[in-house]
């Protein structure tokens, strides 16, 4: 049986299985609006059930011409994975702390729904779930390529397909007032969603690489390379001084005429970088993807977990010559200052709200396929209750994306790296109606629209730094995004 056909079957097998069909759904939106009635705003219904294996991915890819809201999330290593289709609410962070206003409008999303606690049995990355991403400044984008992408958004889908291991699991919401109308059109939504989704379509993926004839692609750098080393150079000099430790300066690539769809692309990491997380927000046409090695915090029956992740070096093309650059990473003073200020900023940070905080005394290495990093894996276990994205907000900027001291090191990077980030380098991911959840730091990414698409990567630059060596390691985290998008060649 073909993939599309399986996610069909199983999609029909969920609609007739979540609380009896639309019926039953309806039945308990009817009686939730007493309730929203009654407390004087809108209650969240959801239904969650088991369903025949899909892949998220699939789903991702044929909900394209369905709905304008799609995230997809997972980690192929882990046999996990989440897609979000629609959207049964939507927040929009506006302010100067958007991590805790998200936070808080979770929280009030949740109060006094219905059918989240009945399920049989909790499960960690089952629905209902809030899925997005955030800017890595909470001013926001500018640039007219981040049209749709504001300071942070996360969503409570219309329909979550969660792949747990050998279990997949559907969860349909609602979000039901007291307009009688309204909550007639938010069933209806709900049943047609999967139908629609279950029917065969025109729709094809967009998964023609581009090649070396008439047409292929052309790569633009922004700033240009000579003035990108010079800020390297500035960055290393002001290091010296004492203006700061260490400071992160991204640059960008703008690609034109690539013809490689958000979900070819995501397939391709998927197959190269299996141990990454890998990623993509959808809104209309454009797209936020990436394949990033860097997670930010997970939360999981009160376990915290994270990573630092900083100083970098090729991969070898011989397994001697591999082994060889990674000693050599581990024993560089340059790479291991700009580790250890990482990893004793996150420590600091993760010890003031867990207990029995754990970490090894050295690093390890971090291999994907074109890179190797050193990595820190840290964890302990929460004091108090504390949602994820609270955590989120302690962490986000760790100095392997801004620097250190965070203060000084952001206030330079503004004034001359030159680059609106946008959503790169800033913290992705999905919360649970637990407050638990994970979030990644959105490197190694790319937003698409049409056939164009910006790349961005960064490097971390200390007292050493080489504005030639910086340079070409960009170029190497480029690297994985160009390939994804059938550009070959590129990136320097």
């Amino acid at each position: 049986m073909s993939g599309r056909s399986e996610t069909a079957t199983a999609l029909g097998d969920a609609v007739g299985t979540v609380g009896a069909g639309a019926d039953s759904l309806h039945a308990a939106a009817t009686g939730a609006a007493a309730k929203a009635r009654s407390l004087g705003h809108p209650v969240l219904v959801c239904m969650r059930s088991l369903i025949s294996p899909v892949d998220p991915l699939d789903l991702f890819d044929r909900a394209t011409l369905v709905t304008r809201d799609r995230v997809f999330w997972e980690r192929p290593e882990e046999q996990f994975a989440i897609v979000g289709l629609g959207s049964a609410w939507t927040f929009v962070a506006e302010g100067r702390t958007p991590f805790r206003d998200a936070a808080a409008a979770w929280r009030f999303c949740l109060h006094e729904a219905v059918g989240v606690d009945d399920a049989d049995e909790p499960c960690w990355g089952a629905g209902p779930l809030a899925l997005g991403g955030f800017a890595f400044s909470p001013k926001g984008p500018k640039e007219p390529q981040w049209d749709g992408y504001p300071s942070g958004k996360i969503v409570l889908p219309r329909l979550t397909v969660s792949r747990i291991g050998r279990d997949t699991w559907v969860t349909l919401a609602v979000m039901v007032g007291s307009d009688e109308g309204a909550l007639a059109r938010a069933v209806g939504e709900i049943r047609e969603l999967p139908g629609l989704l279950a029917t065969p379509s025109d729709h094809q993926s967009a998964s023609i690489a581009v090649d070396g004839t008439e047409g292929s692609a052309t790569v633009e750098e922004f700033p240009q390379a000579e003035h990108w080393k010079a800020a390297v150079s500035s960055a290393a000099q002001a290091a010296r001084d004492g203006a700061f430790t260490k400071v992160v300066l991204a640059r960008a690539v703008k690609v034109r005429g690539i013809r490689a769809g958000a979900p070819e692309a995501v397939r391709r990491l998927r197959d190269g970088y299996p141990s990454c997380t890998l990623f993509a927000v959808a809104n209309g046409d454009r797209c936020f993807l990436g394949a990033t090695p860097e997670r930010l915090i997970r939360v999981r029956d009160g376990e915290v977990s994270t990573a630092a992740v900083a100083g970098s070096a090729a991969r070898g093309a011989t397994e001697e010559e591999d082994r060889r650059l990674g000693e050599r990473l581990l024993a560089s003073a340059k790479e291991r200052l700009e580790h250890a200020v990482v990893v004793d900023v996150v420590k600091d940070v993760i010890a003031e709200v867990c207990a029995n905080v754990e970490s090894p005394a050295e690093p390890e290495l971090l291999k994907v396929a074109n890179v190797q990093h050193l990595s820190t894996p840290l964890s302990g276990r929460l004091r108090d209750r504390m949602d994820a994205l609270e955590l989120v907000d302690r962490l986000h900027p760790t100095p392997a994306v801004g620097g250190f001291p965070r203060t000084a090191a952001l206030q330079w990077m503004q004034e001359r790296e030159g680059l609106d980030r946008g959503w790169y380098a800033g913290p992705i991911g999905w919360i649970d109606h637990a407050g638990e959840g994970e979030f990644a730091v959105a490197i190694r990414s790319a937003i698409l629209h049409g056939s164009e698409a910006v790349l961005y990567a960064g490097c971390g630059i200390v007292a050493d730094s080489d504005p030639e060596q910086e340079y070409a390691e960009s170029a190497l985290k480029l690297r994985p995004l160009l390939s994804a998008l059938g550009v070959n060649g590129a990136g320097r």
